[in-house]
């Protein structure tokens, strides 16, 4: 577990000075900061988070891939890849390692939008709905946990960053809108109700409504196990070129 965290660690510090990361928290922030500033001003709005925290997970359908773009595609690119193989750590821990690294990060961006709880809780009258917020904010955890954990996949498929990330967007895109199958064919049999179930949108939504399923849980942490996973199977097979 050491070599772990220390992958995460130095994953960590590699994001400090890394441009686009500072791009991309400045753009979430700026655009948070408009979404909050719009919607506490709108008239009869209540105190509560969940409509903005909904609108934050359409932003990390795209941000998440360019945070994750780097994790495996620029060690490639660069040959430090093969120097990390031949180091004493397990192909998982490289894997586990990094996309703990990017989950931190992204930790550390949803807990800047803390400071729009503290402001409504200071200037509601009635207080908050905690249940609610809570639950959006786990749903937006696990969320934001399962599209790095997709980014991390793509991001190990090839050398270039940016086929990284556009691969990892338009794979959420599709995982996001298989949500719709049920409701273009309402009649389905099993099969489009499968389909229709491994869709992302419709199992965040649960979250962003107050509810937690446990349905929805497995759902996405499945996704998140099963992309590190096909990672690591790609990491090891390298290792035969």
């Amino acid at each position: 577990m050491r070599n772990l965290w220390t992958i995460a660690r130095r994953e960590i510090a590699s994001y400090f000075t890394s441009p686009v990361f500072w791009v991309v928290a400045t753009v979430f922030m700026v655009f948070s900061g408009f979404l909050f500033g719009f919607i506490l001003n709108s008239p009869g709005q209540q105190a509560e988070m969940t409509q903005l925290l909904s609108l934050y997970s359409t932003v990390m359908l795209f941000a998440a891939p360019v945070l994750a773009m780097k994790l495996l595609a620029e060690e490639q690119r660069t040959g430090t890849l093969e120097v990390l193989m031949t180091a004493p750590v397990n192909d998982w821990q490289v894997v586990w390692g990094k996309w703990l690294g990017a989950l931190c990060m992204f930790v550390g961006l949803m807990s800047l939008t803390l400071a729009h709880v503290a402001i409504l809780l200071r200037y509601a009258e009635k207080g908050m709905d905690w249940g609610p917020l809570l639950a959006s904010y786990l749903g937006l955890f696990l969320l934001g946990g399962m599209l790095l954990a997709l980014g991390v996949f793509t991001s190990s498929l090839t050398q270039n960053q940016a086929i990284a990330a556009f691969v990892g967007i338009m794979l959420i895109m599709i995982l996001w809108f298989l949500s719709l199958v049920n409701q273009i064919f309402p009649n389905g049999g099993w099969f489009v109700k499968s389909i229709g179930y491994i869709g992302l949108s419709d199992h965040f939504n649960n979250f962003s409504q107050g509810v937690i399923d446990s349905r929805d849980v497995i759902h996405m942490v499945t996704f998140t196990i099963g992309s590190l996973f096909l990672a690591t199977r790609i990491l090891e097979s390298r290792r035969w070129r």
